[in-house]
């Protein structure tokens, strides 16, 4: 692991092309994140992360992926979960907290014995955002919930289940997305709240988690850098 760069690269289709070997042979990435332009089939997806994976001469080998369920759903070729949202597992934990922990491990479980199948060894889960409204709809159903110590509960458990099925979790994103009024994949969000109310809500979700990863949430807090987004700044 010493001698690769903290650095995680996606690739560009179904199959690594030699441009793509090369690279990876060269500069070794930490690790290789899929997206549903790599995922044809389950035997197609697992041929392409044991290509990956034999350049490293590393059975381990970090490999990612963004598979929540609802919109985020890299695997849509091969399962339908459209309804799997963070919003239905909050409300479900809500209604009926029997039948939650019933289905969530069950989603766990199916959704880790998928990534298995075909390479994939880290997921970018749990959600810890707020759902917050009047926010932009890149977060949206995909929170648990409003209440961030709803949140942070399913994240626990989100976590161990993940862990228990050898499947390493990423907590997003860090310190919180809940407020953002435009997608950070297109515009940089500004959030002007003070500290006091970020620190007892968007980001009290993240505390104490387990998970070994996380990814940021690439937004500027005025109150605390006004100038860097959370991702880049030392703040």
């Amino acid at each position: 692991m010493n001698n690769r760069r903290s650095f995680i690269t996606g690739i560009k289709s179904t199959t690594l092309s030699t441009k793509e070997k090369k690279f990876l042979q060269q500069y070794k990435p930490w690790g290789v994140i899929l997206f549903s332009r790599n995922i044809r089939s389950l035997k197609q997806t697992k041929k392409l992360t044991d290509q990956i994976r034999k350049i490293f001469k590393d059975k381990n080998y970090p490999i990612l992926i963004d598979q929540e369920g609802g919109r985020v759903n890299r695997l849509k070729k091969i399962f339908n979960a459209d309804h799997l949202t963070g919003e239905f597992f909050g409300k479900l934990y809500l209604n009926d907290k029997k039948k939650f922990y019933r289905y969530y491990k069950i989603f766990i479980r199916q959704t880790s014995l998928l990534l298995k199948s075909i390479g994939v060894n880290i997921n970018t889960l749990p959600v810890l955002d707020l759902r917050v409204k009047g926010a932009s709809s890149i977060i949206g159903d995909r929170s648990f919930s409003k209440d961030p110590k709803i949140i942070s509960k399913i994240g626990d458990i989100c976590i161990e289940n993940f862990h228990s099925n050898n499947i390493g979790a990423v907590i997003k994103h860090i310190p919180g997305h809940g407020l953002a009024k435009v997608d950070s994949h297109k515009l940089t969000p500004t959030i002007n709240k003070d500290l006091k109310y970020l620190i007892k809500n968007d980001f009290s979700t993240f505390k104490k988690k387990s998970s070994l990863f996380a990814m940021t949430a690439h937004i500027i807090y005025t109150n605390i850098d006004k100038t860097n987004t959370a991702t880049h700044s030392k703040k």
